[in-house]
C-alpha cells in the first residue's frame, strides 16, 4: 500500500498524517503542532513545528510506505517558487515550505497547493461535490478559504490562488476600513468576536 505524507498549514496550526490510496487517515498518525500569534511573529516558530510534525509521522513503521507529499498552505501561495504568504502568519510570508518539506521529510516528490484548491479536490473525490461539473468550495475557519471546480476539473490558476474566496473585497465595516475582505468580516474569530459584541458568552467558532 502507498501512502503520502499530508501537511495543512493554517492561521492557528500545522498538522500532519499519513493517508492512503482511499483518502483514509492511518490511524495513530495525525499530529498537530500550534502556530499561531508566535509563529505570525517568527519564522522560526513555524519552521520548527513543521520539523516536529513531519518527525513524528517519519517515526511510525507506515512511513516505509510514504512516497510522496502533500501540502495544503493558507494563501496566499507562489506555485512556482514554492512560497507560501499566509496572511495571518506575516513573518512566514517567502517561507520556501516545499523545500523545507523536502528537506525535513526526506521526499523528493513534494506538491503544494492552495488549502482551499485542496478542500474543493477532497470534495469532489470523496464529499459533497462528487459527482459535479461545476462548483464552488469554500471552509470558514482561523481564514477563509475556498476552491474551484469547472468542467470537471480543478482550477489552480497560474499562481496557485485561484478560489482564494477569502481575499475578495465585499464590503467596509463603519469607522475600520480595513475590515473589507470576507475573512475579515466572516472568518471563525470575527463571527465569534461579532456574536459576543451582540450579547452571545461563547468563545470558539466551533
Amino acid at each position: 500500500m502507498t501512502l503520502a505524507l499530508a501537511i495543512d498549514l493554517g492561521g492557528t496550526k500545522v498538522e500532519a498524517a499519513l493517508v492512503d490510496e482511499t483518502g483514509r487517515i492511518v490511524e495513530g498518525s495525525r499530529t498537530r503542532e500550534a502556530t499561531g500569534a508566535a509563529a505570525a511573529a517568527d519564522r522560526d516558530v513555524l519552521v520548527r513545528a513543521v520539523a516536529s510534525v513531519i518527525a513524528r509521522c517519519r517515526a511510525l513503521p507506515e512511513w516505509a510506505s510514504v512516497s510522496a507529499a502533500g501540502i495544503g498552505s493558507a494563501g496566499p501561495i507562489d506555485l512556482a517558487a514554492g512560497t507560501v504568504a499566509p496572511i495571518n502568519l506575516p513573518a512566514v510570508h517567502g517561507l520556501a515550505l516545499v523545500d523545507l518539506v523536502r528537506q525535513e521529510s526526506g521526499l523528493d516528490d513534494v506538491t503544494l497547493r492552495l488549502d482551499g484548491t485542496c478542500i474543493a479536490l477532497a470534495e469532489a473525490w470523496l464529499g459533497a461535490a462528487q459527482s459535479v461539473d461545476d462548483a464552488i468550495v469554500f471552509v470558514v475557519s482561523t481564514g477563509i478559504g475556498g476552491g474551484i471546480i469547472s468542467g470537471g476539473r480543478l482550477l489552480a490558476g497560474a499562481s496557485g490562488n485561484a478560489g482564494h474566496l477569502g481575499q475578495i473585497v465585499v464590503a467596509e465595516i463603519e469607522g475600520d476600513a480595513s475590515a473589507s475582505t470576507v475573512e475579515q468580516l466572516a472568518s471563525g474569530p470575527h463571527i465569534v468576536a461579532w456574536a459576543r459584541a451582540e450579547g452571545w458568552d461563547g468563545s470558539t467558532g466551533e
